[in-house]
């Protein structure tokens, strides 16, 4: 829906603007309410933004719709779900400071002024020449840049790995793959472009490199180029993944450190790794500048480098760091890593910056979604398909969006719905079959309709491609809970829940489930409880809690969870609940418990049949 702004008075140059208790941060891109960051998703943010620009006056909704979402059909569901988000995220604040006009438009019932702009210290990236940790002082860390393992910001998972990706990637695999040494020495260029090269250093040995690429930072002039940046740290993280001697924490992992400064000891406690990569990002025009560093946990500085590069073609830009960054490491992989890594598919991943920009927007909206947003990435990713019919990875991002509709619910015809999921999923994966989240989607496509096997093969693919595919290990583990081989199942899912430890709601209840169905009960509860806490409407998990309340002696908590599901999911079957289980015993079991919390109705305490 579009709309002229005609009518709307300019919008204010302010970069900081108060209103009430709150701070409305546009040079960070953040709300604050006394100091704190209340997290929105972007373009909740933008309706915000939006709304406060325009206080004290009716704005109508085809204002917003031409503001945030410009030439874009998107619903009214959208809108309404972003004011939805904005109120809750302001609290009791909330009703009073954005009135509803029915069916004229919204107001925002506060008084705006600007604040003092606080202009954060510039630090041009530069290459550092690495010395002996015990002769080098103390490393300057790049300002407010998230740390981690090694956190990689990027962009499309594919099977070669981009410029950027190579940008993490020779970060991390300098540090010695194998669990050896490390390799620091002097390039003789310090032009923008070139990595330092690696000479020999101590590290630690044994264990297989752990690793975290924290989000890159935005230092581009526009606050709403945070998806590109985000979507180059997804993609050097995915791309890092490929290699099965690493571990590489995932994307949801390192997002709670985005614009949120912490030593790299305390990341290295909180996510259990040895690296870290952190970087920035500047788009100026048509250029684009990049600045990235490899720590350890003590910060010190192992590699840095910095490209400036024109921004005419992404691919090409990300084939020239590529290059560039695999020429400055020494990489200790297998040659099949090595081949698969750095070789390009079958023509390009995609001819249309445009098109890859659509994909990098749907993203955020994929990892957090709800009904309005997801609605909304299918849209943008109908655009990338319109511009790129060959585009593997947007077909791919097409599928997930119909997928998440079933699971969540929200498709009027499921069937339907799902079929459109494993359509798109096969035409990515026909396009190209490296492309890691087609495979997954195939997978959970069996799983709906209980072909597990055809599930884990599935799964399989996904994880030889990329063995560090939370998802994949989770959807693994998934077919092997309804197949009966829990222990194995427990192990996979486990083995996702390290690498992100954000999982979805429903890999978190078949962890909880599995858990239940070993008899694991406390582990049970505590994961039950962590979904709900999560995802309150995630009925399926109180489902299992009140069976695992039962069945580890606490009455009381279970009969609360009983009336609490009859109140919130009435049409609930214990009967039919779980009978995807192959193994009757675990379905019985499950019954037990279900019987045990009094969800059989008047069978509750009878004896079994």
């Amino acid at each position: 829906m579009t709309a002229s702004q005609a009518d709307a008075p300019p919008r204010s140059r302010a970069k900081r603007l108060r209103f009430d208790r709150y701070l409305l941060d546009l040079e960070r891109g953040c709300l604050l309410l006394d100091g704190n960051e209340i997290v929105l998703r972007p373009k909740t943010f933008a309706v915000l933004h939006f709304l406060v620009e325009n206080c004290a006056r009716l704005i109508s909704k085809d204002e917003i719709f031409a503001a945030v979402w410009p030439d874009l059909t998107v619903t009214d569901d959208a809108l309404v779900q972003s004011v939805g988000e904005l109120r809750r995220a302001l609290g009791d604040d909330g009703p009073r400071l954005i009135k509803t006009v029915p069916r004229r438009g919204y107001r925002f019932e506060a008084d705006v002024s600007a604040a003092a702009s606080v202009d954060p210290p510039h630090v041009e990236a530069a290459s550092v020449s690495p010395v002996p940790p015990d002769l080098a002082p103390p490393a300057a860390p790049v300002p407010a840049v998230r740390r981690g393992s090694i956190f990689i910001g990027a962009g499309r998972a594919r099977a070669r790995i981009g410029g950027f990706a190579a940008l993490a990637l020779i970060v991390l695999l300098g540090v010695g793959l194998a669990g050896s040494g490390i390799w620091i020495g002097r390039n003789s260029s310090n032009a923008p472009g070139h990595a330092d090269r690696l000479t020999p250093q101590s590290a630690e040995l044994g264990a297989e490199p752990t690793i975290a690429v924290l989000p890159f930072l935005n230092q581009s002039d526009d606050p709403g180029r945070e998806y590109f940046v985000d979507g180059l740290t997804q993609d050097i993280i995915s791309a890092l993944g490929r290699f099965s001697r690493l571990t590489v924490m995932s994307w949801n992992s390192v997002l709670p450190y985005n614009g949120k400064p912490a030593s790299p000891g305390q990341i290295a406690r909180d996510l259990a790794v040895r690296y870290q990569v952190e970087g920035t990002v500047r788009r100026v025009g048509e250029r684009v500048r990049v600045s990235a560093q490899l720590v350890d946990a003590e910060g010190r500085v192992l590699w840095s480098a910095r490209f400036d590069e024109a921004m005419e073609d992404v691919f090409t830009l990300q084939d020239k760091i590529t290059t560039q960054v695999v020429g400055a490491l020494a990489i200790r992989v297998t040659q099949a890593e090595q081949r698969r890594a750095i070789a390009k598919p079958t023509g390009s991943p995609t001819g249309s910056l445009e098109a890859y920009d659509y994909v990098l927007r749907a993203r955020p909206a994929l990892q957090r979604p709800t009904r309005a947003n997801n609605v909304e990435a299918r849209a943008l990713l109908r655009h990338a398909v319109q511009l790129d019919p060959n585009y593997a990875a947007a077909y791919a991002a097409l599928a997930e969006t119909y997928h998440i509709a079933v699971s969540m619910g929200w498709a009027e015809s499921p069937a339907q719905t799902l079929g459109r999921a494993e359509e798109m999923a096969n035409k990515a994966a026909s396009i190209d079959a490296s492309d890691v989240r087609a495979h997954i989607m195939l997978g959970r496509v069996h799983l709906f309709h209980q072909r597990y096997a055809q599930a884990k093969a599935e799964m399989d693919r996904a994880i030889a491609i990329n063995p560090n595919d939370a998802d994949g290990l989770a959807g693994r583990g998934n077919a092997l809970l309804w197949m009966g081989q829990t222990d194995a199942a427990i192990e996979e899912l486990e083995a996702a829940q390290r690498i992100d430890p954000e999982m979805n709601s429903i890999d978190r209840f078949a962890l909880s489930l599995a858990y239940y169905s070993k008899r694991r009960y406390g582990a049970a509860i505590e994961q039950a409880e962590l979904n709900l806490r999560g995802t309150a409407d995630a009925n399926f998990s109180r489902d299992v809690l009140a069976a695992a309340y039962a069945q580890n002696n606490r009455p009381e908590d279970a009969s609360r969870i009983v009336a609490m599901i009859h109140r919130m999911d009435p049409a609930f079957d214990p009967a039919e609940f779980g009978s995807k289980f192959l193994n009757p015993a675990d379905l019985e079991h499950l019954r037990d418990g279900f019987r045990k919390a009094g969800l059989f109705g008047e069978q509750a305490g009878l004896p079994r049949p």
